[in-house]
C-alpha cells in the first residue's frame, strides 16, 4: 500500500467517525455498505487497497441527516448532492472534507468541490408488486444516467444516445431525478423489497440491509452493520473471502496518479 493511499483511507476514516458521532447524537441509522462492508468483514479495516467508504442509509434517515450535520459537525466537512451542488453528478449524497482535494484530472473543469470524501447511498423503498417494482428500478436508472451525463461530457467513446443525454438541460435532468425520488419516498418503510443506489443499483430484501444490526470493528472503533451482512455480501461478490487476483486489486477506475490530490 502507497503512503499516499493510506493517507486517503485516514481522512475518509476520520470523515466516518465524524459521521458516525453526528449519526448517533441524533438517532439516525446508517450501516456499512459495499466494499466496505467487505473490509470490516474480511480485514477489520479498509481493503488494503479500497480508496473510498461506501455507507447505505435509508432516504427518510438521510434526509434527517441533511437537515442537521451543517450545524452539528466539524464545519471542514460538508454533505452534498446534486440538489446542493447543480453539477454533481451522481445520484447519491457525499460528505467531503473541503479542506482537501481529490479531483480527477479528467473532470478538472466540472464546477464542484472536490475534496476527499464518503459516499452515502441512500436505500429507497420499492413496491411489493413485482411488476411495479420492475418499472421502478427502471426509471431510477434512467434519472441517474441523467445526472452522469456531467461526467460524460468530458469523456470520450460514448455513443449517440449519451450524448443525447448530454443535450438535455440540466434543470429538466434534476426535475425528471426529483420527481422520480418523490415517487419512490411515498413508499412505507416495510415494504419486503428495497434499492440500494450505489452504481449498478440492485433490489435486495430489506431484510438483508435493516433487518437488525450488529456493530463491526472497522480499523480501531467499532460500526454498525446488517446482520445479513452474508447473504448480501454474497450477493455481491460472490465468494467474498476468497483472495482476488493480483490484476483486480484496485479501488477506483482511475489510478492515483491521474488525480490532483491535496491533503
Amino acid at each position: 500500500m502507497s503512503d499516499l493511499l493510506r493517507q486517503v483511507q485516514l481522512t475518509q476514516y476520520e470523515i466516518l467517525k465524524e459521521l458516525d458521532r453526528v449519526a448517533k447524537k441524533h438517532n439516525i441509522r446508517y450501516v456499512l455498505g459495499q466494499g466496505t462492508l467487505l473490509g470490516a468483514v474480511k480485514y477489520k479495516k479498509f481493503i488494503p487497497w479500497d480508496d473510498d467508504i461506501d455507507l447505505l442509509i435509508p432516504y427518510k434517515e438521510l434526509k434527517k441527516l441533511i437537515g442537521v450535520f451543517e450545524s452539528e459537525a466539524d464545519k471542514k466537512y460538508k454533505i452534498t448532492n446534486c440538489f446542493i451542488e447543480r453539477h454533481f453528478p451522481v445520484a447519491w449524497s457525499k460528505i467531503r472534507n473541503t479542506e482537501t482535494l481529490s479531483r480527477p484530472k479528467r473532470y478538472k473543469e466540472l464546477p464542484i468541490n472536490w475534496g476527499i470524501c464518503i459516499d452515502l447511498f441512500p436505500v429507497y423503498s420499492l413496491s411489493n408488486i413485482g411488476f411495479v417494482r420492475k418499472i421502478e428500478y427502471i426509471l431510477y436508472k434512467i434519472a441517474a444516467k441523467l445526472l452522469v451525463a456531467e461526467f460524460t461530457k468530458f469523456e470520450e467513446g460514448h455513443g449517440l444516445f449519451v450524448r443525447l443525454l448530454e443535450k438535455i438541460p440540466i434543470c429538466i435532468r434534476h426535475l425528471f431525478f426529483k420527481f422520480i425520488i418523490y415517487l419512490l419516498s411515498l413508499h412505507s418503510d416495510n415494504t419486503e423489497y428495497v434499492m440500494t443506489s450505489c452504481k449498478g443499483a440492485k433490489v435486495v430484501k430489506r431484510s438483508l440491509i435493516f433487518g437488525g444490526e450488529e456493530s463491526l470493528l472497522f480499523e480501531d472503533e467499532m460500526f454498525p452493520a446488517p446482520k445479513g451482512y452474508h447473504e448480501y455480501l454474497t450477493i455481491n461478490y460472490g465468494d467474498y473471502m476468497a483472495d482476488l487476483p493480483e490484476e483486480l486489486r484496485k479501488g477506483h477506475d482511475l489510478t492515483l496518479g491521474d488525480i490532483e490530490w491535496k491533503i
